[in-house]
């Protein structure tokens, strides 16, 4: 009982300014995460080059041509837009993860195991969904293709159809903020139980548990908030591939 109270998980080192109460933590590690982001952007426009690109170029040439294929078959040409939005929530949220893995003694925690942080980041991808569908279908295609859906039922299923449709399009960024909030604390909560163990066993869970996170947790969940945005914008923007894309949600 002793040891298991000393488990702080979503304790945030906080400070107060101006009647308001920041997690420092939180926002030490976003700025951390977008330094590191501006950094490698920096080096590749250093080392850019129309010849034999270097590896770094390689793999960032690789990757986004890979996503602009994806975004470009699943929604279509206008949302081109959608390839850096998702190449940089990718690779923000990677490294917000994977800095919960860095022993700082608690000062440098994952900004994603922070509900307020992912909840901001799925605000900014549902209102850039609806942006682009309103302004791609306008807003008649828009409240057909969100709300009005499947299409072909006689009118009057409508009626029961379209709360149910609103709470789905509610659920939408509750869904992106929790999945991706709670998988983060999981895992950060999984660090401070073995810290708790003896330190002869301690150290090995130590070691296989942010193994396993560093190179699958943090990936996958990474990979999957960015996959959700693509999956949201293709629902809301193509009536045809609705149901399709709905499919396609991961669990």
């Amino acid at each position: 009982m002793t040891q298991s109270a000393a488990i702080e998980v979503g304790q945030h080192w906080t400070v107060h300014l101006l009647g308001s109460t920041l997690d420092l933590d939180t926002l030490i590690s976003s700025l951390v995460a977008c330094a590191l982001i501006l950094a490698g952007a920096v080096y590749l426009r250093l080392r850019l080059t129309e010849g034999v690109p270097g590896r770094f170029q390689a793999m960032v040439e690789w990757v986004w041509g890979i996503l602009d294929d994806f975004v470009q078959r699943m929604v279509g040409p206008f949302a081109r837009w959608a390839v850096p939005l998702c190449f940089l929530l990718f690779f923000y949220i990677l490294i917000c993860n994977e800095l919960e893995l860095i022993p700082t003694g608690d000062r440098l925690s994952s900004a994603t195991s922070d509900v307020n942080q992912t909840a901001a980041l799925a605000v900014i991808v549902i209102f850039m969904v609806h942006f682009t569908s309103i302004r791609q279908r306008g807003l008649g295609g828009y409240l057909r293709i969100n709300y009005l859906h499947p299409p072909g039922l006689p009118k009057v299923l409508y009626a029961l159809l379209v709360p149910i449709n609103v709470i789905s399009q509610i659920s939408y960024p509750i869904s992106l903020t929790l999945r991706l909030f709670g998988n983060i604390f999981a895992a950060a909560l999984m660090l401070e139980i073995i810290a708790q163990l003896p330190l002869w066993v301690g150290w090995i869970g130590n070691a296989v548990w942010k193994t396993f996170e560093g190179a699958f947790v943090d990936v996958i969940q990474a990979f999957i908030f960015a996959l959700l945005t693509l999956i949201y914008l293709s629902m809301a923007t193509t009536q045809e591939s609705h149901e399709e894309a709905a499919e396609a949600v991961p669990a």
